[in-house]
């Protein structure tokens, strides 16, 4: 389990933010293609967050759920608060690149590849949550 761990929220942490849930994410998945896929997700997500929040700081957490058999991310900060959830532009992946609106597709992604998605506001900070099934 990778406890909550805290990074600046900065750019160059990204490679060793990602490398510890690589790590971590290999113990439950062995298939390439699903690791880098959740290493994909991971990051558009911690992208938003550093680009994005405002927050000085991120904490990150990956945890093994026993009975849904599924892995938990946690990524949580303390920037204004902003549910990516709510309010997703539409991606139209079929449209030309200068055809598509700018927005949303690090959304899209990380949706398609975790099972489950939800945000909290908790004392002030945002959580999102990510889950992907094991089966």
């Amino acid at each position: 389990m990778l406890q909550s761990k805290e990074f600046p929220a900065r750019r160059e942490i990204l490679p060793q933010v990602l490398t510890e849930i690589t790590a971590e994410v290999k113990k439950y998945f062995t298939d390439d293609k699903w690791i880098n896929r959740l290493k994909v997700a991971a990051e558009e997500i911690l992208v938003n967050i550093v680009d994005y929040s405002g927050s000085e700081k991120v904490w990150v957490s990956c945890e093994f759920l026993a009975e849904e058999k599924s892995l938990r991310f946690e990524f949580v900060d303390e920037g204004e608060l902003y549910n990516p959830l709510e309010e997703v532009p539409q991606v139209d992946i079929d449209a030309e690149m200068d055809e598509r609106q700018i927005g949303g597709l690090g959304i899209f992604l990380y949706e398609t590849i975790m099972d489950k998605l939800e945000y909290q506001c908790d004392d002030g900070k945002n959580h999102l949550l990510a889950y992907k099934n094991l089966v």
